[in-house]
């Protein structure tokens, strides 16, 4: 058992480690060896690394066109422009759509092979991704200044130990 006056000394350290890896994601994008430029469309930023200026602009255009008809069909129009963040540093493929920060991630390998068929794997991931920004932004009541609100009720047993601070909870209420 951790005696009581390490306690203090723990918390704060614990709080410190904690806020570490806020610091730790680089500015640019994880690939701090590459050097990092950026398209701006109408509606875009599309964030690209030595070496990928053509995918980004293939997605750039991609962006653009599926625009008017995701923010057509969800009657929502994004605050901001929304950051494409292109990256092919490695063998995969995927793609992360980030609602509170206006900002989607593209890994841009197609995994185009036999198995899988051949399609417009870059078209699809884009409008795929986009539509999270939209959708989810468009069910937000308050937008992205308060994305949801949550109210919790916690009751407590009556009864009381040294051990435990407020008795043993027997109640939960979440809205």
């Amino acid at each position: 058992m951790i005696q009581r006056t390490y306690a203090p000394i723990l918390i704060v350290a614990f709080l410190l480690l904690g806020t570490a890896p806020a610091f730790a994601q680089p500015d640019n994008y994880s690939a701090p060896e590459k050097d990092w430029y950026t398209i701006t469309t109408k509606h875009f930023y599309v964030h690209y690394h030595e070496g990928a200026e053509r995918t980004a602009r293939v997605a750039a255009k991609i962006a653009e066109e599926i625009y008017g008809p995701v923010t057509a069909l969800y009657n929502h129009e994004p605050d901001s422009r929304v950051s494409l963040i292109m990256k092919d540093i490695s063998d995969y493929s995927n793609g992360a759509a980030y609602f509170f920060n206006n900002k989607i991630e593209i890994w841009a390998s197609p995994l185009d092979f036999e198995l899988r068929g051949t399609h417009n794997w870059l078209r699809n991931v884009i409008a795929h991704e986009y539509t999270h920004i939209i959708q989810i932004q468009a069910a937000m009541k308050f937008g992205r200044s308060i994305p949801a609100l949550t109210f919790q009720w916690f009751g407590y047993e009556k009864e009381r130990r040294k051990d435990v601070l407020y008795g043993f909870p027997n109640l939960l209420v979440s809205y």
